[in-house]
């Protein structure tokens, strides 16, 4: 771990919007930083705050996960969501998705009222 992470907790990806919110509410920065490292495909993952020096750029992707869209993401390259910061509903749904592709996530997350912006800069799959 980074000498960076300043707080680690693990927990179901379930949990997740209503923890990142209650970060955000508690802290006095709109943007977090996280360090999302999944512990297992049951959900469950190990989340930890780091320093958060990067601005997320305006612009992005818009994912939402509904059964009519899920056809169309099998289409998509999973990179693509590395490349540009994306705009979600739930991060639940967008990370759920993510961690089926990657062991370990480095991005930047805000909230805007009405959707969650996330920018990755830093991934893992389980054979890097």
């Amino acid at each position: 771990m980074s000498k960076d992470i300043t707080q680690d907790k693990e927990l179901h990806l379930s949990e997740l919007d209503e923890f990142l919110a209650s970060q955000i509410v508690d802290g006095s920065m709109s943007s977090l930083g996280y360090l999302i490292i999944r512990l297992d495909y049951q959900g469950n993952i190990r989340i930890s705050e780091i320093a958060n020096t990067l601005e997320i750029e305006k612009g992005g992707i818009d994912f939402e996960l509904s059964p009519s869209e899920y056809q169309a993401l099998n289409s998509i390259d999973v990179l693509d969501f590395t490349k540009s910061p994306v705009y979600t509903s739930s991060a639940y749904e967008f990370f759920d998705f993510m961690m089926m592709y990657f062991s370990k996530l480095w991005c930047s997350t805000e909230f805007n009222g009405k959707s969650w912006k996330v920018k990755i800069y830093r991934y893992e799959k389980d054979n890097d």
